[in-house]
């Protein structure tokens, strides 16, 4: 009995995930890995306090305007300080925003190295080598600050329909029905575009690629995975939206300050878990798309091969039965 097509055998394509299957690997780095677990609680500790400090119940920086100081003096001194407490509050943000892009550039490095290499086989000083002083930033920030401005931009029309829009006013229950439905649609696209940025900077960190690049590569790898990274990125605006719930479960009067902590650290863990997330998905495309190719010149081949037999027995000599 003849021996199958090596070609077929080695090159068989990968199987993907699935939306729970990438979920559950990415839940099993930070169990398994306690380097992993450590690394990203120090390099995320900026976040965590970026978000926590503005929820205190007092101001840990006051704004220069409240000051008895400055209300009381000249017009000239009072604008001279709103324009510092604007310049104020303008750092701030890029400030947050490249807090948010460290989390960002150090979980997704550690996660990819985890992600090749094995989970016992990263020690803690590879991934501050690695994920921290060896890499190039400025093409990823680039990225990073492009995907955030059209996240930003694309999720106010996404509420601004579903506030206001030209069905809002309607008073007839199937408008509303379907302003209701149009507004869900909506979302879903949003969070699709959502998953399509988020990739776009997994490459730019991984790859290199900055802007446009990034974003077409992007576009170009979740082609066919369109589905799963729309439901991963619902699932993380459920997550983010679930804090809300928590008043409802644990009265803020009864907790304090341990609220807000516990409200900053379920954000700050969303947020690095939904990057561990996005590059286990976007390995799971990449391997997909590989067993495409392959498979594609598996099947060239194959009709390569069965096109030169069907040559070869065109080409050969006929024998006349009659002769």
């Amino acid at each position: 009995m003849e021996n199958p097509n090596p070609t077929m055998v080695s090159e068989k394509k990968k199987p993907y995930l699935g939306t729970f299957g990438i979920i559950k690997s990415a839940i099993e780095i930070p169990l398994s890995s306690s380097t992993f677990f450590f690394f990203t609680f120090l390099t995320s500790l900026p976040l965590f306090w970026a978000m926590l400090l503005p929820k205190l119940p007092f101001p840990v920086f006051p704004s220069l305007l409240e000051t008895p100081l400055i209300l009381s003096t000249h017009n000239l001194i009072h604008d001279a300080a709103l324009l510092l407490d604007f310049t104020i509050q303008i750092l701030s943000a890029w400030l947050f925003d490249f807090i948010r892009f460290f989390v960002a550039f150090t979980t997704v490095r550690s996660v990819s190295m985890i992600h090749t290499s094995g989970i016992g086989s990263i020690s803690l000083r590879s991934l501050v080598r690695d994920s921290i002083a060896r890499p190039k930033w400025i093409g990823p920030i680039l990225t990073f600050l492009y995907m955030s401005l059209f996240s930003s931009a694309s999720l106010n029309a996404a509420t601004y329909w579903g506030g206001w829009g030209p069905l809002v006013p309607s008073r007839t229950l199937s408008f509303h029905v379907v302003h209701g439905i149009t507004y869900a649609a909506v979302m879903v696209v949003w969070c699709y575009f959502r998953a399509l940025c988020k990739v776009a900077v997994v490459f730019s960190i991984l790859e290199g690629k900055t802007g446009l690049e990034a974003f077409s590569a992007s576009a170009d790898l979740i082609k066919g995975n369109k589905t799963r990274g729309t439901i991963l990125m619902v699932l993380d605006m459920a997550w983010r939206l679930s804090s809300g719930l928590l008043p409802t479960l644990f009265p803020r009067s009864g907790f304090g300050v341990w609220y807000e902590v516990l409200d900053a650290y379920l954000m700050c863990y969303g947020k690095v878990m939904n990057w561990v997330v996005l590059v286990i998905y976007y390995y799971d495309c990449k391997n997909g798309q590989r067993g495409n190719k392959n498979k594609d010149m598996v099947v060239e081949k194959d009709i390569d091969e069965g096109y030169e037999l069907v040559h070869s027995i065109d080409m050969s000599p006929k024998i006349d039965m009659f002769q």
